[in-house]
């Protein structure tokens, strides 16, 4: 009896948990199966699941953007009703998964990278410690100054990892040009002319060794969005190196100091950015006031350490704190307290600068192999075209000649024959019937 009493007292204590719906996988993965949110400070707890058999339990039913499919919805009748909240989940640009904004209509809430979303999840890690985005940013340099002009024998001012050449508003456009002028290593499956290194004992390089032997690293975004900043920026923050950013107009969240990198947007051409780029690589003291921030947490931008050093008891930008959010929306949802607003509406992100470096004599010099094949292509079409119209009215003066006729008596024969033809298939049709 005792026994039963104390697992009871037991079950009191725990904190209650709520359930959370993934209707859809996570980029095809499960692992969103059996998370348990119970560290945001919260007097209960939610626990994620994507077992559909849970739907009448759960209050608050999340779909990823990437795997939403218009034919397989929960009900919406519930969710236009208020007993449900449908919440739009993507860590990706608009562009990548692109969701009518018909569709984009049934969500009450956003999950996303966005500062104005419902949930904000960024590519960083908020607070301080191991891992944070501040700690990355105050971190020493992984070599000093004269290490990296040693490193400059052998290397090019500026590295670049790249994994593709599909991007939307034509980065590899711009870096095409920017190679005229200046020399970038470029790692990757996208204008690689770099192998990645390896040490003596076999083992490869890790992304940030390859960054940090470098003074300058492209942080170029494969899409121009406002909030849209990804871990491009922090690896070269991490080791000392001064990034090149392009990506959404505003990066005073994201960057230490306006003194702090370069960008795309500030040099006219591609030209201009080198020339900088040279400046600095043959000025020391000049490039090395880039890197000033790490000498002192007080040279840090209010903005900055207000984003990502959140005051005790709130939740960051980040995972962790984005999935507290739905925890506690969980809660408000299945307690009632949370006030549902009917009018509220998830449209597409409107702010996105799609082709940004697609100029047309751009594109041209990049596919340049491409436009060579198409017209190849055309001269051939016109070629066959030619030969075969030339065969053929060969073909009729070969049996204009058989029959001793000029060719316009050849004409008037087969115009003859045909009408011939016509007439005895009328006729033999006629007799049949």
């Amino acid at each position: 009896m005792a026994a039963t009493i104390n697992s009871l007292q037991e079950r009191q204590d725990q904190p209650k948990e709520y359930p959370v719906l993934w209707w859809t996988k996570w980029f095809g993965e499960t692992i969103e199966e059996g998370r348990v949110i119970n560290f945001c400070g919260l007097p209960y707890t939610c626990r994620f699941t994507l077992d559909r058999t849970k739907y009448d339990e759960a209050k608050v039913i999340i779909v990823h953007a990437s795997s939403f499919e218009p034919n397989d919805v929960p009900n919406l009748r519930d969710v236009k009703s208020g007993k449900k909240a449908l919440v739009l989940n993507t860590a990706e640009a608009p562009q990548d998964y692109m969701i009518n904004s018909k569709w984009t209509d049934i969500f009450t809430h956003l999950w996303s990278y966005e500062f104005t979303a419902d949930f904000v999840h960024t590519y960083f890690i908020s607070g301080r410690g191991p891992g944070t985005f501040i700690n990355s940013i105050l971190a020493k340099p992984m070599y000093t100054i004269q290490e990296k002009n040693i490193f400059r024998k052998d290397l090019a001012p500026v590295a670049w990892i790249v994994s593709s050449c599909k991007a939307k508003n034509g980065r590899h456009i711009y870096i095409n040009q920017l190679l005229k002028y200046i020399k970038v290593d470029i790692y990757g499956k996208c204008m690689k002319n770099k192998d990645w290194p390896v040490h003596p004992d076999g083992r490869e390089y890790t992304d940030l060794e390859v960054v940090g032997q470098y003074k300058f690293y492209l942080s170029i975004e494969n899409s121009n969005c406002d909030d849209y900043v990804t871990e491009k920026l922090d690896r070269p923050y991490a080791v000392g190196v001064v990034p090149i950013l392009d990506g959404p107009k505003d990066y005073s969240r994201f960057i230490p100091t306006n003194h702090s990198s370069l960008r795309l947007d500030d040099f006219a051409t591609p030209k201009q950015l080198a020339l900088r780029i040279n400046q600095l690589d043959q000025d020391d003291r000049a490039y090395m006031r880039y890197l000033d921030y790490k000498d002192s947490e007080s040279l840090l931008s209010p903005k900055l350490l207000e984003t990502w050093d959140p005051p005790q008891g709130t939740w960051g930008p980040d995972g962790s704190g984005s999935r507290c959010g739905v925890c506690k929306l969980a809660h408000d949802m299945a307690e009632g307290t949370y006030e549902y607003n009917p009018k509220k509406v998830i449209g597409p992100d409107t702010t996105c600068y799609f082709k940004k470096w697609v100029y047309i004599s751009w594109v041209a010099e990049f596919y340049w192999w491409m436009i060579v094949l198409a017209v190849l292509g055309i001269f051939a079409a016109i070629t066959v075209a030619i030969v075969c119209s030339k065969s053929y009215r060969a073909r009729r003066s070969f049996q204009a000649l058989k029959y001793n006729l000029t060719p316009s008596r050849w004409r008037e024969k087969r115009m003859a024959d045909g009408s011939r033809i016509t007439e005895e298939y009328l006729l033999l049709a006629s007799k049949t019937d």
